[in-house]
């Protein structure tokens, strides 16, 4: 069966829903997903085994989450020996503001992956807001093609925030990083 690790670091609840959408959506491909708040505990051996890797923490001062840094540095042994090579990889963040410089957030988690010597799959989806008469009721709502930037209100309860639609994106994200998962594993 094709394995999917979610790794993940949530400290409102809000970049987690997003995770826990992320792993539906490559769960609805047939494939067997786990989510790693990487604050916790990561299982290094789950991940070296998984043909997929999705990463993803919210944007704070325009970068990586602190403790998803953390994680990211911690990685160094499965660098020198190339765990991850040729795994598939995408990356999702999180933030309050629309654009919250959510973009260097994505890259650095992009270039963490290729370091790592994975394979990045990013969103085939067109922008979701680019008209006067859409609303933001649309997958990919911020118009993100290196992967998913959600932007989360936090006054609102996480029954709302984020909304239906980055959820939906994010199931969207696991089931396309199942499926090429899937061709590799052939």
């Amino acid at each position: 069966m094709t394995k999917v690790g979610v790794v993940y670091h949530s400290s409102s609840g809000r970049t987690k829903v997003i995770a826990e959408h992320v792993a539906i959506g490559a769960e609805q491909m047939g494939c067997e997903a786990k989510l790693f708040d990487c604050a916790i505990e990561v299982d290094l051996e789950y991940l070296n085994a998984c043909d997929a890797i999705i990463f993803g923490c919210p944007t704070y001062m325009g970068s990586v989450s602190g403790q998803m840094k953390l994680f990211m540095d911690g990685t160094s042994e499965v660098y020198r020996y190339q765990k991850w090579r040729n795994k598939i990889a995408a990356g999702f963040t999180t933030s309050s503001a629309l654009s919250g410089d959510k973009l260097n957030t994505l890259m650095q988690i992009a270039l963490f992956a290729f370091q790592q010597g994975m394979v990045w799959v990013g969103l085939d989806l067109p922008a979701g807001v680019s008209a006067s008469t859409h609303t933001g009721d649309r997958m990919n709502r911020i118009g993100s093609w290196i992967g998913l930037m959600s932007q989360v209100n936090g006054d609102q309860s996480l029954e709302l925030s984020p909304d239906k639609s980055d959820r939906d994106t994010a199931e969207y994200l696991g089931k396309r990083v199942a499926e090429f998962a899937k061709k590799l594993e052939k």
